[in-house]
């Protein structure tokens, strides 16, 4: 694991953040944790990328936290957005400046705001 100029912030006693092996996390990225975030080994998160598990702020009526997770070899590119409650799939790609609120399939790659899917059967390299 590499982190350069990257933010913790455990904002419970209940927060863990999960990081597999060989993950890399680029400068002034974030990660904001209340309960659970898993980031899965392999995975390249771009800077100024923002993961969270919560809202941070409460929104009555909804619930204030919910496990996000980032499987293996997942290709995230700056300033993109994962919200709580996200599941990313395996070798998935996540455009850089994209706001991710919904669960994005293995093997895809998605763009846009909110994020959409551009295209199946996807494939990267370092």
């Amino acid at each position: 694991m590499l982190f350069k100029d990257t933010g913790f912030y455990l904002d419970s006693g209940e927060a863990v953040i999960e990081i597999g092996d060989h993950t890399f996390i680029n400068r002034r990225s974030e990660i904001i944790c209340k309960k659970h975030v898993k980031i899965g080994s392999h995975c390249a998160i771009s800077w100024d990328v923002a993961i969270m598990d919560t809202d941070i702020h409460r929104i009555e009526g909804s619930a204030d936290t919910k496990p996000t997770v980032i499987g293996d070899h997942v290709w995230i590119g700056n300033k993109a957005i994962i919200l709580k409650g996200v599941t990313i799939g395996e070798g998935a790609v996540v455009a850089a400046g994209s706001v991710v609120s919904k669960d994005v399939a293995p093997y895809t790659l998605v763009a846009g705001v909110p994020a959409k899917l551009v295209r199946e059967d996807v494939r990267w390299h370092v």
